[in-house]
């Protein structure tokens, strides 16, 4: 009887034992884990699963510390919580970059229409309402992630190519070793053998400045939104300082000085020439008379006219007969310095063609109209023609004609040299020509004017531009 009973027992008792598993949603009310040994709330593994619901966590045993875990935010897709990166630096901004996966960075993975990430460069603020996706391929090097002055999200390779990536809202640039200076620097990345480092730099800053933009010499600065313009002062004869001291190169006046040339990367404009020449531009002594003036173009100012009776009238700068010294040779040699000398001028004949003239503008180792050493641009009355001229020890090194038939019109005159040594380029509006000789090395008055035996010559100066780039010789 008793084993029967004790059989009887067991059977009740079995379906006890059986129930193993307990549902803790319907079956259990205020969870408390505190006192258990062991809680481990997440799935853990290397790969991310190829599938997940929403709410859904996973803690990849892989991932570099503060990097392990990731939510399922919708059917099927991972999104890493937290900073996802070794470096520790507080969520300034949520335009950040965290890695993915081996392949994946994400650029801003918060940003949303709703949470647009900003970014502020000069007085523009962008907005990123998506975020942006760098997909390495093969290779290896770093990437340089960052917001480009024009606010566009860019990844920068450290090679042509390599490594190769792709980008989803934002776009590549290859071969930088640095983030641009007009950019926001996000983060710096290492690809290996085509796969993300697990860590990369962050490189964003909570707190920076710009730098200070300081104008040197005869230099303006001036800043519109997120542009700075850096421009060249004009010179301007209202500006031209005291009489100068005899052998000196300026004057002694402490207003703007521009004959000075020991910093002459830079234009110097001259305009509407009184009949002194227009300080710091000079003429001939005692040749010059004044001319009926000649009308430039439309909203042009009139131009001076200047008369030569029977000898040189030749403006030139620098100017002023006592003391301005002429520049310092950068024309000649094998390393001449890129120049140019440009103005409107007109030339015309007082009497009749047998007494026009020649016509000279461009640069003369003297400033008396007697053009043994010159470059530049020749009218030769004799054969009626304009010349791009080279002339050495009073005699012509090279004269290549100008195909531009002469008149008494104004047009723009341009002389320009530099690019290789022993050659000048003259051009007359569009006519271009250029001639090749021996230069001689000499010192240098920029000039324009006429030359004439006998009778009358007259010619007509609206504006000049001389520009010298490079430093002082």
């Amino acid at each position: 009887m008793k084993r029967k009973m004790i059989a009887g027992s067991l059977l009740l008792m079995a379906p006890v034992f059986a129930q193993t598993r307990v549902d803790l949603t319907n079956q259990s009310k205020k969870i408390d884990f505190s006192n258990m040994p062991l809680v481990r709330p997440f799935r853990t593994g290397t790969p991310l699963p190829a599938t997940c619901a929403v709410g859904e966590m996973f803690f990849k045993t892989d991932a570099p510390s503060g990097s392990n875990a990731f939510g399922c935010v919708s059917p099927n897709s991972w999104v890493l919580e937290g900073q996802g990166s070794a470096v520790s630096t507080p969520a300034l901004t949520p335009l950040q970059v965290v890695w993915t996966n081996s392949t994946t960075l994400t650029i801003g993975p918060t940003c949303a229409v709703a949470t647009p990430c900003l970014a502020r460069i000069g007085a523009i603020a962008y907005s990123f309402a998506a975020p942006g996706t760098a997909t390495v391929q093969t290779g290896s090097g770093l990437a340089y992630v960052y917001v480009s002055s024009g606010g566009a999200l860019t990844v920068g390779t450290s090679g042509a190519g390599n490594p190769a990536m792709t980008c989803s809202g934002c776009q590549t640039l290859n071969t930088i070793t640095q983030f641009p200076v007009d950019s926001i620097p996000l983060a710096v990345w290492n690809a290996t053998a085509g796969t993300w480092d697990p860590t990369g730099t962050d490189d964003r800053a909570l707190l920076s400045g710009g730098r200070t933009v300081t104008a040197g010499e005869n230099i303006i600065i001036t800043e519109s939104g997120n542009n700075i313009t850096i421009a060249a002062t004009v010179a301007n004869p209202a500006d031209a300082p005291a009489a100068p001291t005899s052998g000196s190169t300026s004057g002694s006046g402490t207003a703007y000085d521009p004959t000075n040339m020991t910093v002459i990367d830079r234009d110097y404009v001259f305009a509407e020439f009184g009949v002194t020449g227009g300080a710091p531009w000079g003429y001939t002594g005692g040749t010059c008379g004044i001319d009926i003036a000649t009308p430039g173009t439309a909203g042009e100012p009139a131009g001076l006219g200047w008369l030569a009776t029977g000898d040189a009238c030749i403006v030139f700068y620098p100017g002023a007969s006592g003391g301005y010294l002429p520049m310092k040779d950068f024309i000649s040699g094998s390393a001449p310095l890129t120049w140019s000398l440009k103005g409107r001028y007109a030339r015309a004949d007082r009497n009749s063609a047998a007494y026009a003239g020649d016509h000279y503008i461009g640069w003369s180792s003297a400033r008396d109209g007697t053009v043994a050493n010159f470059v530049g641009i020749r009218f030769l009355n004799s054969a009626g023609v304009w010349q791009c001229v080279i002339r050495s020890g009073g005699a012509d090194v090279a004269a290549q004609t100008i195909p531009i038939a002469p008149d008494a019109a104004v047009h723009t005159f341009a002389v320009s040299g530099g690019s290789s040594a022993n050659s000048v380029t003259c051009g007359i509006d569009t006519a271009t020509q250029s001639a090749t000789g021996t230069i001689p090395a000499s010192s240098w008055y920029g000039m324009m004017g006429t030359n004439v035996a006998t009778g009358y010559s007259t010619f007509t100066t609206i504006e000049a531009r001389i520009h010298i780039a490079g430093l002082a010789r």
